[in-house]
């Protein structure tokens, strides 16, 4: 009986034995990871997204100009800090173990030229200084506040591949005869393909759709103004910059012949 529990006993603290050195082999293994990976270093740093935000700004606002040590950075504290940059919407950052860090970020829109401030306005309202924004239009004068809000909400819903194609923006309210503003939403864009375009904030969602209508009514044909500021798609019309001259030509040919005839009275 007593050689069967010392069998027993020396199972038993054979077991316990092995049970410790797995311990003390797993928590060697933890240390050595841990320690591998607190001391890998960045090497190699991607950055994708950006059209006006410079890699130095991102760089310099992640905290990673010098390459430090790639997993005791708070990534965290990266999105905060590169989220300051005016201009970043949303930054996603992945990290791995051959040393490598991808910036993932998400501007926001840059819809045109404030000639009146001298600065070019984001989708978000910011007014910036940027030195290589490229294909926005310019608004050329000056708008009042509400309807620039108006304006710059509107345009943020536009594609930017549309946003490219206008060259030049002007608030022009409409006014009736007696000089009294009907509409006070209305602008004017120039495009880059010599087309006119009225529109009112109310109705700019449909510059989405100007390839289509342009396609439509055989704008590619003739140079004119395309009307969107109408209340129902089935108004929308486009007139030639030759039908206007001649509209032109024909009024001021009316306004003689009514001075001729006062004159003669």
């Amino acid at each position: 009986m007593k050689e069967k529990k010392e069998i027993k006993r020396k199972k038993k603290y054979k077991i316990k034995v092995k049970a410790l050195i797995k311990l003390i082999v797993f928590v060697l293994v933890i240390l050595f990871v841990s320690f591998f990976l607190f001391n890998i270093h960045i090497k190699n740093i991607y950055i994708n997204g950006t059209t006006y935000v410079t890699d130095n700004e991102i760089i310099s606002a992640a905290g990673i100009k010098n390459y430090p040590k790639l997993f005791k950075l708070s990534k965290s504290k990266m999105i905060k800090e590169i989220k300051r940059i005016p201009l970043v919407q949303d930054v996603k950052i992945k990290r791995n173990l051959l040393g490598h860090i991808t910036i993932n970020v998400t501007e926001y829109k840059v819809l045109f030229y404030y000639e009146y401030d001298k600065k070019y306005v984001a989708s978000n309202g910011d007014m910036l200084a940027i030195d290589n924004a490229k294909g926005v239009p310019t608004l050329v004068n000056f708008t009042p506040d509400t309807i620039f809000e108006k304006l710059v909400a509107g345009l943020d819903k536009i594609d930017s591949n549309i946003i490219s194609m206008i060259n030049e923006i002007e608030y022009t309210p409409y006014r009736g005869s007696d000089g009294t503003i009907i509409d006070d939403t209305r602008f004017t864009l120039k495009m880059n393909d010599q087309n006119r375009i009225i529109m009112n904030t109310l109705n700019i969602k449909r510059l989405n759709d100007y390839n289509k209508i342009y396609a439509s009514l055989g704008m590619d044909q003739l140079k004119g103004t395309l009307y969107l500021d109408t209340i129902t798609d089935e108004n929308i019309y486009f007139e030639s910059y030759e039908a206007e001259q001649r509209e032109e030509q024909e009024r001021m040919r009316r306004e003689q012949e009514e001075k001729e005839v006062e004159s003669h009275e």
